[in-house]
């Protein structure tokens, strides 16, 4: 029969009391479910739209959201002072958040693959920058020939195409007011076309959209009753530092007011 040795007991009793002396005795915050928030990133210089179902933006998953337009159109790695949160969207269940994740995903992959130069360019004065592509009459591009100038108009064109393409920022809130409209409590039809296969779709379920800039939700023409919209709280540590410098600076230059009404108070020699 194997006996341990007293001292093994001993050490082994020491580490036991000491874990729970030093156990912490506050209760951990209960997580929410993968599915209950979806956090939506945009890119400050390109207008990329990341969605993801964790706060934290994960390198590989993010970087697969982007398409490949050109030289120079897709990172090598994330960088987190070039995103800004857009918006984060919070759902009454996680199947449902996972649903409506499926679907903008869906639809902004439409959206970078199903595109025709109306769309694209809806602007007149755009359509026709895209058409000439370049000044062929300046003075820089008179001596080329014929084929050279071809050949500088489609690569003006492929970077105006990839710009707009990138540029996913008012289609992604459109989207996003399409899909929780469905979640509003309305008559699906069951013919085959006329539903989008949304979990709890027609329920009525209540989303929450918290937007970094409630203009963003412009975007969109109209939004459904069961979306409840509000700001989002924590800011950038460097907007609050500047709205406190702001506020600091008005209360310095304001000048006191004079209390009118009010009698000197008797001075007493």
């Amino acid at each position: 029969m194997n006996v341990r040795p007293t001292t093994d007991l001993a050490r082994h009793a020491l580490l036991t009391i000491r874990g729970a002396r030093h156990a912490s005795t506050v209760p951990e915050t209960p997580k929410l479910e993968l599915g209950r928030q979806i956090f939506v990133y945009n890119h400050l210089q390109k207008n990329h739209v990341v969605y993801s179902l964790t706060k934290a933006l994960k390198n590989n998953k993010s970087l697969r959201q982007l398409p490949f337009n050109g030289k120079k159109s897709v990172p090598r790695a994330l960088r987190k002072d070039h995103w800004t949160p857009l918006a984060t969207l919070t759902f009454p269940s996680p199947p449902i958040g996972i649903s409506a994740f499926q679907r903008l995903r869906e639809f902004r992959r439409r959206h970078e693959l199903e595109w025709t130069k109306a769309r694209l360019f809806p602007d007149e004065k755009e359509l026709k920058d895209y058409e000439a592509g370049i000044d062929v009459e300046s003075a820089k591009n008179k001596r080329i020939t014929e084929k050279q100038r071809g050949k500088k108009k489609s690569r003006e064109r492929r970077k105006m195409t990839g710009r707009k393409l990138m540029d996913q920022k008012p289609n992604s809130v459109a989207d996003m007011a399409f899909v929780l409209g469905r979640l509003d409590a309305v008559k699906v039809g069951t013919e085959k076309g006329s539903r989008l296969g949304l979990h709890g779709e027609g329920t009525g379920a209540q989303v929450e959209v918290l937007w970094n800039d409630l203009l963003d939700a412009e975007y969109a023409e109209t939004w459904s009753a069961n979306v409840v919209h509000g700001q989002m709280q924590d800011r950038r540590p460097q907007e609050v530092l500047v709205e406190d410098a702001q506020e600091q600076a008005s209360e310095e230059n304001a000048e006191p007011t004079k209390e009118e009404g009010r009698k000197p108070d008797k001075i007493i020699l």
